[in-house]
């Protein structure tokens, strides 16, 4: 196939399907087939303007696939696997590029000269091909379905909230928003050893949260919210509180539902500026702000063949990949949207 099509997204809310020549692959990369990608609250925000990136951009970093070509230096037993990748290209995923510094200190995603695949720089999966080095890429057991498949990447970074913001068996952990991610740091946590209090202002959410590990659940609505935390938390507060709304309301809530000395994990990567902020309280309360992101994906891939989570309910539609632009207006509503690609 000398042609493929993509999704190209040339400016905010305007993506245009297209057909590009086949892309060549360097000598360390491997060229996928697209089976499904799903859509993050990244690409909605990158869609929107938000999330300000270079364009025009092809989105889409969670996915799977099958591989049909690699470079000279990649074995070509590889060919024909079911797979999905990571989707930082640092050096590290180019074993001959000479080291930057932050991946000499151990920190790939960070990565002074990296692309991230739908994000930044570098065309994503929602095309009927895409291309990756082949060190970022990781086979799929024979029981994870390629839909299933496409979860790997947001549990890999509901995984990593946990990596960062350390807690014991039984510590309360509230997450604020339950949405696409929210309800995969539900799950986590709760397999971990956590009391989970999930808060949301959805009802439909807060049923979703008790499934997958909420053993407490909050309507956001209520005026009595804080009042009803420090009941359940006997008095202090939660010792971990994941921030996953992506709003201002939402980062200085968590402020107030966390104990002294403990953790607000933050998970959005929404773009939006968040003002107001109570410092005073951060610094009298000694709070620590944790940032994280990418994750392990050979955890969450451990995590979703152990079949600890049934990610398939949490699938809300399938489309095309000629309808991408209905389903990333969709996926601003529900919960995850998958699109087929091939």
């Amino acid at each position: 196939m000398e042609f493929y099509k993509v999704a190209n997204l040339i400016k905010p809310k305007k993506i245009v399907i297209e057909e590009f020549k086949k892309p060549e692959i360097e000598s360390d990369e491997a060229l996928i087939k697209v089976n499904y990608a799903g859509i993050c609250g990244t690409d909605i925000a990158i869609y929107n303007g938000d999330y300000k990136v270079p364009l025009p951009l092809i989105l889409g970093h969670e996915f799977t696939g099958e591989v049909i070509e690699v470079g000279e230096d990649v074995s070509n037993k590889i060919i024909g696997k079911r797979i999905t990748a990571e989707i930082n290209n640092t050096c590290l995923s180019y074993p001959k590029r000479i080291k930057c510094s932050a991946c000499k200190k151990g920190l790939p995603t960070h990565c002074l000269e990296r692309t991230v695949l739908g994000i930044i720089n570098a065309n994503g999966a929602f095309a009927q091909f895409v291309k990756v080095p082949a060190k970022n890429i990781h086979i799929l057991p024979d029981n994870i379905s390629v839909e299933e498949g496409v979860f790997i990447e947001p549990l890999a970074a509901a995984i990593q909230t946990f990596e960062l913001s350390k807690f014991k068996i039984g510590d309360k952990v509230i997450v604020l928003g339950i949405g696409r991610l929210g309800v995969l740091i539900c799950s986590i946590a709760n397999s971990s050893g956590a009391d989970v209090i999930a808060i949301s202002r959805s009802k439909e959410k807060l049923e979703r949260a008790k499934i997958y590990g909420a053993s407490e659940v909050i309507d956001g609505n209520d005026f009595n919210l804080i009042s009803k935390v420090k009941e359940l938390t006997d008095g202090l507060g939660a010792d971990i509180v994941v921030e996953s709304t992506g709003s201002e309301k939402g980062f200085n809530l968590a402020i107030n539902l966390v104990r002294p000395r403990g953790t607000v994990a933050l998970k959005s990567t929404h773009g939006i500026q968040i003002n107001d902020v109570n410092s005073t309280k951060i610094a009298v309360d000694e709070i620590k702000i944790q940032g994280s992101r990418c994750g392990p994906f050979s955890k969450a891939i451990e995590f979703l063949n152990s079949k600890k989570i049934d990610v398939k309910p949490l699938i809300s539609e399938i489309f095309p990949l000629d309808e991408t632009v209905e389903a990333l207006k969709l996926a601003q509503q529900k919960i995850k949207i998958l699109i087929k690609c091939s």
